[in-house]
């Protein structure tokens, strides 16, 4: 389910038919999303923005020319990052700002960074009733990552979507992942696809 989410997500991209050569992947991690997102748009150019990127991933990425990613910047993106203003004309944040304490603050500096007319993509999970149910039957056994996913000042999709409604942007869709067929009961990510407005 996790690759049929990114081969969606690089499809939604891909319908836009537009060069995307200056391409940032916030929290990109292990680098799964970058490194498929390379295959399918050869030439762009992508940074990696993580805190905590695993020190060896560099040199596992960056072994196989065609995958090669142009550089990683370990920045927290509450911060002002080392990036010029209009920078990137794509973003992506793939369940990664439903972890910050401070999203309002995230997003303003991801717009600030984003060109004009750029296309900013999130991705957040949403406490579907399936999930719930899996966090109560296994709630009582160790290592098990159930506990819920939002931990900042945000506490659920809802107060996340109304942050984005007081930005200006224009919302070009939402839509639950991967179910459209009773989304509450059983979508566990909500898909937002930004564009900046124009200034």
């Amino acid at each position: 389910m996790y690759f049929g989410r990114i081969k969606k997500i690089i499809k939604i991209i891909a319908g836009f038919n537009r060069n995307f050569s200056h391409v940032l992947d916030i929290g990109g991690g292990l680098g799964l999303f970058s490194m498929n997102f390379k295959l399918n748009f050869p030439l762009s150019s992508v940074i990696i923005l993580d805190k905590n990127l695993y020190k060896g991933i560099k040199e596992i990425l960056t072994k196989y020319p065609t995958l090669k990613i142009t550089d990683y910047v370990q920045e927290n993106i509450q911060k002002v990052t080392p990036f010029d203003s209009s920078s990137f004309n794509l973003i992506f944040a793939l369940d990664i700002l439903e972890y910050i304490e401070n999203s309002s603050i995230a997003i303003d500096e991801i717009l600030r960074i984003l060109k004009e007319d750029g296309l900013f993509f999130i991705s957040v999970p949403t406490e579907s009733i399936l999930l719930r149910i899996v966090r109560w039957f296994i709630g009582n056994i160790k290592n098990i990552q159930v506990n819920p996913h939002w931990l900042g000042l945000v506490k659920s999709e809802k107060d996340f979507f109304k942050i984005l409604q007081g930005k200006d942007i224009n919302i070009v869709f939402k839509k639950k992942y991967p179910y459209n067929l009773a989304p509450r009961v059983f979508s566990y990510d909500i898909f937002y696809l930004i564009q900046k407005s124009r200034v």
